[in-house]
C-alpha cells in the first residue's frame, strides 16, 4: 500500500476547533476517520492497538497542543493450509535446464550493448558535496 496523506491547517475560533475535536473523537469512535479538503480525502481505520504522544508547550504569548495517534493496520490472517511443520525435510527442487540464448541476447549481454531504461529504475541520486574531497585535499579518517 503507498502512502497517501492529506494535511488541513487553518485557523478558527474556541467554538469552531471545539466542533472540528468533537467530529474527530466521535469518528474515531466509530473506526473510521475521513479527512477531506475539496474532492481529496484520506480515511483511516483505527486499529485495536494505538499508540499516542502528547506534547504541551508553553512559549511566551503561545501555547502549543500537539496530539499524535498511530496504529498498523491489522495483519491478514494466514490459511492454515499455507503454513506445514514437520521434521522432514522436502525434497529439492530440481535445477531448471540453462536454456540456449539466443543472438539478441547474446548482443544485449556484450558491454557494447545500449543500455535500455527499465520504467521502474529511479534516477541515481547525485552524490552529496559533503561525501566528495576537494580536490588537492585528503578525506577525513
Amino acid at each position: 500500500m503507498g502512502k497517501h496523506g492529506i494535511s488541513l491547517k487553518g485557523t478558527m475560533d474556541f467554538a469552531g476547533a471545539t466542533a472540528l475535536l468533537g467530529d474527530l473523537v466521535k469518528s474515531f469512535g466509530e473506526k473510521t476517520v475521513c479527512l477531506q479538503k475539496g474532492a481529496e480525502f484520506c480515511t483511516l481505520k483505527p486499529g485495536e492497538t494505538v499508540s499516542f504522544e502528547i506534547e504541551a508547550e508553553r512559549k511566551k504569548n503561545r501555547q502549543k497542543l500537539v496530539i499524535e495517534l498511530s496504529w498498523l493496520d491489522e495483519a491478514p490472517v494466514q490459511e492454515a493450509g499455507a503454513v506445514k511443520i514437520t521434521s522432514i525435510e522436502p525434497e529439492p527442487l530440481p535445477e531448471p535446464e540453462p536454456e540456449a540464448e539466443t543472438p539478441a541476447e547474446t548482443a544485449a549481454a556484450s558491454p557494447e550493448a545500449s543500455p535500455v531504461a527499465s520504467p521502474c529504475l529511479a534516477a541515481p541520486e547525485a552524490a552529496k558535496k559533503d561525501d566528495e574531497a576537494a580536490p588537492g585535499k585528503k578525506g577525513k579518517k
